[in-house]
């Protein structure tokens, strides 16, 4: 699984509204149709301008691919104006969960005790 976040400024708290007005009328609904698509969460900051996408992919290639796709570049198109400055965008890859043996101490993507526990 690979998560993207997209995060981005906006002008006002009223252009942070209108913001996500697009995104969950219009973009929501056809990242539904997206080859690959498992899931999003949009979230603004509390008493702030910041807004942040996550969305979710089977493959670094789905995700990928819709980050080229000319929805994204429409949504950006119609989103620009309300933002300072561009998206910020960044990739994550998921880790394997502490019950699973590939996820060791020294792979970092778990904490353990002194005892080697997760």
């Amino acid at each position: 699984m690979y998560a993207r976040m997209v995060i981005g400024e906006a002008n006002s708290e009223d252009q942070v509204q209108e913001f996500a007005h697009i995104y969950t009328s219009e973009v929501l609904p056809e990242l539904e149709h997206e080859p690959g698509f498992a899931g999003a969460r949009f979230m603004v900051e509390e008493d702030g301008r910041m807004a942040v996408s996550l969305t979710v992919w089977n493959t670094r290639e789905d995700c990928v691919k819709y980050h080229c796709s000319r929805s994204y570049r429409q949504f950006v198109a119609r989103t620009q104006h309300l933002l300072i400055g561009d998206f910020v965008v960044k990739l994550f890859k998921s880790v394997e969960s502490a019950a699973n043996p590939s996820c060791t101490p020294e792979s970092r993507c778990c904490s353990y005790d002194d005892a080697g526990n997760p």
